[in-house]
């Protein structure tokens, strides 16, 4: 892969890459931001096929969480992308319930505390492809492999290609590469990160869910 686009929703990212004849989208942001989700896929050459199979061949989810989920019924249902999760969340997607998270630091807690309130967000919505670890995204044009990595949540996963990597709520880079703040399993998560730092080759890019790219050598500084 040599080109992709980023695409900023608001304070979560989405990435639209290349694949074959199509594309595939990373994660979807929040439906308060499908207009500018719209016109970044449109800008790009993305378009969507009305009743019949577009441009858009599949939208890998990160992890079943609102803030990636929010649009991806409605790229299913207009634009006829398959929806793509790790089947160990396939069912928190399916259902619109967020996963239970415990948080570090006080305003992660508050945060957590909100996710009752969260969970109405997201109406749920249909699994098409589960997910797993190695499996690779050849099918639909693209060489890409998915790494399962849960803590965050179970079936929280990345995806590397060619040496990027697209690491959903692994990492973020709000003013410095650091956690998430959020996790299902403290003790997973922080074997997915040690896991990821062998994974991702040495020159490479991290693409986090939250915040800007970093290198991936910045992977060795981030304690949780």
């Amino acid at each position: 892969m040599t080109t992709f686009r980023p695409i900023k929703l608001g304070f979560v990212n989405a990435y639209l890459l290349p694949a074959g004849d199509g594309f595939v989208l990373v994660d979807s942001g929040m439906s308060g931001k499908r207009a500018e989700l719209e016109a970044a896929l449109k800008a790009a050459g993305c378009e969507s096929a009305g009743n019949k199979p577009g441009q858009l061949r599949l939208v890998v989810l990160t992890h079943p969480d609102y803030d990636h989920t929010g649009n991806c019924l409605w790229l299913r249902d207009v634009w006829k992308a398959k929806i793509a999760i790790h089947e160990a969340d396939a069912e928190a997607l399916e259902t619109g319930v967020m996963l239970p998270r415990r948080g570090i630091g006080a305003v992660m807690k508050v945060f957590v505390g909100l996710t009752s309130l969260l969970r109405s967000a997201n109406p749920g919505c249909p699994v098409d492809v589960r997910l797993a670890e190695g499996q690779t995204l050849a099918d639909w044009g693209l060489d890409a492999t998915v790494y399962h990595l849960p803590g965050h949540t179970r079936g929280s996963i990345g995806i590397l290609s060619s040496k990027d990597f697209f690491a959903g709520d692994l990492v973020a880079n709000w003013k410095k590469p650091g956690t998430a703040f959020l996790a299902e399993s403290f003790d997973d998560y922080r074997a997915s990160l040690a896991r990821v730092r062998k994974i991702v080759p040495a020159d490479g890019t991290v693409w986090p869910g939250h915040g800007g790219p970093f290198p991936a050598a910045s992977l060795a500084d981030i304690r949780f």
